[in-house]
């Protein structure tokens, strides 16, 4: 994994964010802590002031206005995603993928198909979670062929465009060539595990790796590749941090951020995070992110100049076996 610049910065942010944990919890709003650390860290790449997007910002991923860019997506075809965290995104025009589970689809609490054709209709991209909500790793190869290749059909039948992504349940199957295998006879890409970044050349968590081939020259499984696509859960923090928002704030500012030094080094964007949100809603779920949390989230990507992106946006070049950002 390539360091970031905020790394070096980790102590102070650890050592400001356990005292208004365990001190003053209830005193300061996220907009109070925001305000805090701009005023102490200056110049820290955390808290950036920059010049807005240009649209043609990202050429062949050189950089031009930009070395900040975010992947949103939704997963598990929760209803809050619609009716509560659609109306935040559309307020700055962002696009995000939703991973679409098909049996889940109308069931109490989950979208329905208008749902889903409305996300479309708006630009949103449309991406499959299988049929079941099923772990793969358990099942066979005739039920891998339903879970993985007929959730798409059951999505292009109900009238979504070209699902090309596939989210796998849990995202452990990377070192499952037989999942692997499934999954890119029907889609050309797989969200599959968890890390701070993902990059688009996948040299990013190996050395030794320097292209994202499905398969090295002696046959092995990479440990990177377009079907080992790597997000930060924020589910994750917000069960770890028992919904304390000035934390999990904190955490998604060090997150989306952390690309920014990777990409400025080499002068491309290679290293982007991608965040993976289900519930949206003050329910306190281990899968539900706050309201207004999520707000203050979408707020920050757009004041601080970030380029927020769908998972479709990522193509493939099979000269050079990496990804890049699509024009």
């Amino acid at each position: 994994m390539i360091l970031s610049l905020n790394a070096v910065k980790f102590p102070f942010y650890s050592i400001m964010v356990l005292s208004s944990y365990f001190l003053l919890s209830n005193l300061f709003s996220i907009t109070d802590i925001l305000a805090i650390s701009q005023k102490h860290t200056g110049h820290n790449n955390a808290f950036p002031h920059t010049k807005p997007i240009l649209a043609n910002g990202l050429i062949n991923n050189t950089l031009k206005e930009n070395s900040k860019v975010v992947i949103l997506t939704f997963g598990d075809t929760e209803k809050s995603q619609f009716i509560t965290a659609k109306p935040i995104i559309d307020q700055y025009g962002y696009k995000a993928s939703f991973f679409i589970t098909c049996t889940y689809v109308g069931q109490t609490h989950r979208l329905n198909w208008n749902d889903i054709l409305a996300l479309q209709q708006d630009g949103q991209d449309i991406e499959s979670k299988g049929m079941t909500h099923a772990d793969l790793n358990t099942l066979s190869l005739g039920a891998l062929s339903f879970d993985i290749g007929g959730s798409k059909q059951c999505l292009q039948t109900h009238g979504v465009n070209s699902p090309n992504i596939f989210a796998a349940v849990q995202g452990d199957v990377g070192n499952n060539p037989v999942v692997i295998d499934t999954i890119s006879k029907y889609y050309g890409y797989a969200d599959n595990g968890f890390a701070n970044l993902m990059f688009l050349h996948c040299n990013g968590y190996n050395s030794k790796q320097t292209n994202c081939r499905t398969y090295d020259n002696s046959g092995k499984l990479s440990s990177a590749n377009r079907y080992s696509i790597r997000e930060q859960s924020h589910n994750a923090w917000d069960a770890r941090y028992l919904h304390n928002d000035q934390i999990i704030f904190q955490r998604f500012v060090q997150e989306v951020n952390s690309g920014i030094g990777v990409n400025n080094k080499i002068g491309m964007v290679d290293a982007i995070p991608i965040v993976a949100y289900h519930i949206i809603d003050n329910s306190k779920d281990p899968s539900s992110t706050d309201i207004n949390l999520f707000a203050e989230e979408m707020k920050y990507l757009h004041d601080n100049g970030f380029k927020v992106i769908p998972m479709s946006d990522l193509g493939y070049n099979e000269s050079t076996n990496s990804m890049y950002i699509k024009q």
